[in-house]
C-alpha cells in the first residue's frame, strides 16, 4: 500500500482543509482551513520517531507556521482602514506567503530539505496535493510580483537541479520548475493551470508509487529493484516525461501552456525562461538515468522476478506508461 494506516488517518483531515480554503468565500475561513493542513500534515510527515522524520516535521511546521503569519497580518491588515493606503504592498505580503507555502522561488529553501528527510508517500503529497489550495488562493491576488517569482522558481529550479543525484532532491526542484510554469497560466487567467496540476500529479505518481518500495534516494540504486528489463523501461519512460520529452504527457501540457502564452501575449523573456528551464531539467534527469545505466550491468535484468511483493508495482508501471503515453494523443485527437 502506497499509503500507511498511519498517514491514512490524517488523510481526511488535511483532505477537508485543501477543500475548506478552496470553497470559502472569506480569506480568513481559506486561512482556517489552511491551518488545519497544516495541523494534519505535521503528524503524517512524523509518522515515524526518526531524526530525519523530526527534522523534516519541524521545519516544515517552522515555514509554514510563518506563511500563515503573514497571511492572517494580510487578512487583519486589510481590514483596518488605515492600511488600505498600503495598496499593492498588501498584495506582495499575501503573495509571498503562499508562495512560501508553495515552496517557490525566492522562499523555496525549506521544500528540498524537507523533501530529502521525507518518504516518498509523503514527497508524493508535498508534490502535488499541498499545492492545490495556495494556488487557488493566488488566481485571485494577481500582482506584478508574480513575474519575479516565474522567472526566479524557473532559474533556481534548473540550477539547483545540475549538479543533484539524490532523486528526492531533484523532484524538488523539477516541481519548482512545474510551480513557474502554472503561475504563468494563472497569470494568463487561464484555468488550464488545474489541468496541468492534474497531469503532473498523474506523471508523479507513476514514478514516486514503484520508489516507494524501494528505501534509496538515490537514481543509481533504483536499476537494482526485482523488475524485469521492460518494466524498468517503462519505468524511465515514466521519467522522460516529467522531464517533457515528447510526446509524452508531460510534453503535451508544456505544448499547450506554450500555445495559451503566445495567446494571452504574456512575456516573450519569461516565455525564453520556461523553455530554458524545461530544456536543462530534461538533461539533469537524461544524465541521471544515462549514469545509472552505464554503472550497472545488465545481465541480470533479463531475470523476471516472481516476488508478490513487487506485482503490483510492476503493473502500476504498465498502467502509468499508458497513461503518459495515450492521453496526450486523445488531448489531440479531440
Amino acid at each position: 500500500m502506497f499509503f500507511k494506516s498511519k498517514i491514512l488517518i490524517f488523510l481526511p483531515t488535511l483532505i477537508f482543509g485543501s477543500i475548506l480554503t478552496v470553497s470559502s468565500s472569506s480569506w480568513f475561513s481559506a486561512w482556517i482551513g489552511l491551518e488545519i493542513n497544516l495541523m494534519s500534515m505535521a503528524p503524517i510527515l512524523l509518522n515515524k520517531s526518526t531524526p530525519k522524520s523530526t527534522e523534516a516535521t519541524i521545519k516544515y511546521f517552522i515555514f509554514q507556521a510563518l506563511a500563515s503569519s503573514m497571511l492572517i497580518f494580510f487578512i487583519l491588515s486589510s481590514s483596518v482602514m488605515f492600511f488600505y493606503s498600503l495598496g499593492n504592498y498588501l498584495l506582495y505580503i499575501i503573495t509571498a506567503s503562499l508562495t512560501l507555502k508553495i515552496g517557490m522561488a525566492p522562499f523555496h529553501f525549506w521544500f528540498p530539505q524537507v523533501m530529502m528527510c521525507s518518504n516518498w508517500p509523503q514527497c508524493f503529497i508535498l508534490l502535488t496535493w499541498q499545492k492545490l489550495a495556495p494556488f487557488i488562493l493566488l488566481s485571485f491576488c494577481f500582482c506584478n510580483f508574480f513575474n519575479l517569482i516565474i522567472f526566479l522558481s524557473a532559474l533556481i529550479g534548473m540550477l539547483g537541479g545540475i549538479n543533484q543525484f539524490n532523486t528526492k532532491i531533484l523532484l524538488a526542484y523539477s516541481s519548482i520548475i512545474h510551480s513557474s510554469w502554472m503561475l504563468s497560466l494563472i497569470v494568463t487567467n487561464n484555468l488550464f493551470w488545474g489541468f496541468y496540476l492534474l497531469a503532473y500529479t498523474l506523471i508523479t505518481l507513476s514514478i514516486l508509487y514503484p520508489l516507494s518500495s524501494f528505501s534509496s534516494s538515490f537514481f543509481n540504486n533504483f536499476l537494482l529493484m526485482k523488475f524485469s528489463s521492460f518494466s524498468k523501461s517503462l519505468f524511465f519512460i515514466n521519467f522522460l516525461s516529467i522531464a517533457g520529452l515528447p510526446p509524452f504527457l508531460g510534453f503535451s501540457i508544456k505544448i499547450f501552456t506554450l500555445i495559451s502564452l503566445f495567446n494571452s501575449n504574456f512575456s516573450i523573456f519569461l516565455i525564453l525562461v520556461l523553455l530554458l528551464s524545461s530544456f536543462v531539467s530534461f538533461y539533469f534527469y537524461l544524465r541521471m538515468m544515462f549514469s545509472s545505466l552505464f554503472n550497472f550491468s545488465w545481465i541480470n535484468n533479463f531475470i523476471w522476478y516472481n516476488s508478490n511483493s513487487f506485482k503490483l508495482e510492476i503493473w502500476f508501471i504498465f498502467i502509468s506508461f499508458f497513461i503518459n503515453s495515450f492521453i496526450p494523443l486523445v488531448i489531440i485527437l479531440t
